[in-house]
């Protein structure tokens, strides 16, 4: 699925160099530093020295459904880097990888003209995140106390992803549904979910067939296939 890798300096966002460029789909650009990497809802990614930043291309007619792949991409690297660390990751519905309260790496998954271009930063060889948000963020050095090869990270994350969007190019989102669950942050938990001009309050039961969180508020339960989820106490 993978077919080109270009390791770039700098760039100003993978994300961008994707849509922009003409190449095949099944590409993969990495930066070592981006001057204006974002993540969803446009929020500023601070890329760092030391961070992996990349994005890959694929044509989206390839997939039974575009909602669900933030999803199976976090799985995918929650896993990759479980197996390589030793260490235990969390999914924080719909697209961040946590260890215990703060965030790894972040997913941005963009539809440009026929292109599905997603986009991944990870927090790797930093040794301090900046002092906005420290309580917030983390490294895996920090996890770990090592330095890591950026590229050996970078491609056993890459063979997992690749290994589970074939599988749920064939077998769809059932194939994940129980395993994503069992990693997600905050089942259970009071939260309260933003969505648009929205703030909706409720219990957080788990996720329906098509990977949205379900909330049961006092007026029922709740789907929702976007939004920002976090903790009734984090605001």
């Amino acid at each position: 699925m993978f077919t080109t890798l270009l390791w770039l300096k700098e760039t100003d966002s993978t994300q961008n160099r994707l849509k922009e460029w003409n190449v095949k789909y099944g590409t993969v650009i990495v930066a070592d530093y981006q001057s204006q990497g974002r993540g969803r809802l446009g929020r500023k990614w601070i890329s760092q020295e030391g961070g992996l930043y990349f994005s890959f291309l694929e044509d989206p007619n390839n997939f039974p459904s575009l909602i669900e792949i933030p999803l199976v991409v976090g799985y995918s690297i929650a896993t990759s880097l479980e197996k390589l660390t030793g260490v235990s990751f969390s999914l924080k519905w719909p697209n961040d990888i946590y260890y215990r309260n703060k965030k790894l790496s972040g997913i941005l998954c963009e539809l440009y003209k026929n292109k599905l271009v997603v986009g991944i930063g990870i927090n790797v060889n930093q040794e301090k995140v900046p002092e906005e948000i420290k309580d917030r963020a983390t490294t895996l050095r920090l996890i770990t106390g090592k330095e890591w090869n950026r590229r050996e990270v970078l491609l056993k994350i890459l063979e997992n992803i690749e290994k589970d969007l074939d599988l749920f190019r064939k077998r769809g989102f059932k194939a994940f549904k129980e395993k994503v669950e069992k990693k997600l942050s905050f089942i259970g938990k009071e939260v309260k979910v933003i969505g648009g001009e929205k703030e909706i309050r409720g219990k957080f039961i788990g996720i329906s067939s098509r990977g949205g969180a379900l909330i049961l508020t006092d007026e029922g339960l709740r789907e929702f296939l976007s939004g920002d989820l976090s903790l009734r106490g984090e605001f």
